[in-house]
């Protein structure tokens, strides 16, 4: 564990950054749901336990949909220093306590500023598919999605590339109420390996169902159902579209996320807190 610096504390509070992996198979997302069994809240139970907080605050780098497995998810909460300094060997506590699924890779006694959520530069997503009339390897069907029709990737990547920069895709959101849908894309990438196709997306940050909102319409610029331009055109709708197909959650994994040096933390966090408006969006 770090050295705890005298800047890490807020109040006799210390701030920890966990980085964790899991297969959302069985769980109703990572975020808190009334009902439903959730990444954040195995995690707050393993808080609870080892720690003994009573109502334990994670928040999380992204709130991953049902089925949404993770690599690298970003979790912080806040703690006692002393409490924490009691335990021995906190990754050895969560392997213990946490379902096998959820995995605590690593945790560090962070910047106070750090906060998980709002200081995040990007989240970078994959998406895999078996593009193969013969499907794919039962071993690893669970997190991939069966595409039987060929997909010609070189016109994929080029629909993709239009949709890159600042806009509102509400065409291929779920809208929350009180919620933008105005997002950076920085990267829409497709790659093909034999029978596998791989998506690489990269935003500052993600709305509800987009990143599978957007690999539903390419699919369909792939197959060649629809025409290069169609996604690019339902981008400049600006209103949500019935003709998007979500495509399934097992085949996504939040991959990444990036987070800028303590010195501009809270700048970010400042940014990423602005409410954005439509002017000279396109």
């Amino acid at each position: 564990m770090k050295k705890i610096e005298p800047t890490s504390k807020r109040g006799g509070l210390i701030r920890i950054r966990l980085d964790i992996a899991y297969d959302g198979t069985n769980y109703s997302g990572f975020g808190i749901q009334p009902h439903g069994k959730t990444v954040q809240g195995e995690l707050n139970k393993a808080l609870q336990q080892f720690l003994s907080i009573a109502k334990p605050k994670t928040i999380g780098a992204g709130r991953t949909d049902a089925g949404v497995h993770a690599r690298g998810q970003v979790v912080h909460f806040d703690v006692e220093e002393n409490v924490w300094q009691k335990v021995k060997d906190p990754l050895y506590k969560f392997r213990r306590i946490l379902p096998a699924d959820i995995q605590v890779k690593s945790y560090e006694v962070t910047h106070p500023d750090f906060d998980a959520r709002y200081s995040a530069l990007t989240r970078r997503y994959s998406y895999t598919i078996c593009n193969s009339q013969n499907g794919s390897d039962p071993m690893s069907s669970r997190y991939v999605l069966d595409y039987r029709k060929k997909l010609n990737v070189s016109l994929m990547n080029k629909a993709s590339k239009e949709l890159i920069g600042l806009h509102d895709f509400i065409a291929f959101c779920k809208t929350r109420s009180g919620s933008t849908t105005i997002r950076d894309l920085k990267k829409f990438k497709w790659m093909r390996t034999g029978d596998y196709v791989t998506c690489e997306v990269v935003a500052d940050a993600f709305c509800y169902s987009m990143v599978r909102g957007l690999i539903g319409v390419l699919l369909q610029v792939g197959d060649e159902s629809k025409s290069v331009n169609w996604p690019k055109e339902l981008l400049k709708k600006r209103i949500k579209v019935a003709e998007v197909n979500v495509v399934a959650a097992k085949a996504l994994v939040l991959e990444e996320v990036k987070y800028p040096t303590n010195s501009k933390l809270k700048a970010q966090y400042e940014i990423t807190r602005r409410t954005r408006h439509l002017e000279g969006i396109s």
